[in-house]
Formats: C-alpha cells, structure tokens, sequence
C-alpha cells in the first residue's frame, strides 16, 4: 500500500504488539515478524497515530475462539496506554 510503513493481518498482529511493548525491557531482543517490525517502527518514533476502522469481523465473534481475538479498539487502546505511560508517546487516536 502505498506511503504505508507496513501492512499486516489486523488483529492477531495487534494483539502480538502489545504483549511485545507489555514485556519489554532492557533485555528484550526484537525479531523479525510483523508484529516485531511494528514495535520497532513504534519505537523509533515520537508520535503514533492510529486510524482504526469500527467494522467488526462477524468471523471473529466466535466465543470458541482464542481471547486473542478482541476487538480492534480494545486492543489498539490498550497499546495506546502502553505507549503513553510506559514509552511516553504521543498517541492519537482516530476511529473510522
């Protein structure tokens, strides 16, 4: 996509990122997955803006599925605060 850093999966990607930024520490390596490549673009910058879409995936509402599978916003804003308070990060949010 163009003028996109990187364009992943959605969910399972964003759920990965905040148990990434949630763990990490002086010692924590960072791979070479999405989810990685996401955390270090998020960390090298000042300000983070999200723009996330309000649609919800009915394949997603299975209540059989992983609780890795929670919504976009509750997710997104989770990382947000990590962000904020643990990497001190401008943050916006923007819901579509």
């Amino acid at each position: 996509m163009d003028g996109a850093d990187l364009v992943t999966e959605g969910i399972l990607t964003l759920s990965k990122v905040n148990n990434i930024l949630d763990s990490f520490n002086e010692t924590t390596s960072i791979g070479n997955g999405p989810a990685d490549q996401l955390v270090k673009l998020i960390l090298e910058s000042d300000s983070i803006d999200f723009v996330i879409g309000t649609c919800i995936n009915i394949a997603h509402q299975d209540p059989n599925l992983p609780v890795e599978l929670e919504i976009r916003r509750t997710v997104v804003k989770r990382i947000a605060n990590v962000l904020q308070e643990k990497f001190l990060k401008e943050v916006n949010l923007q819901f579509l």
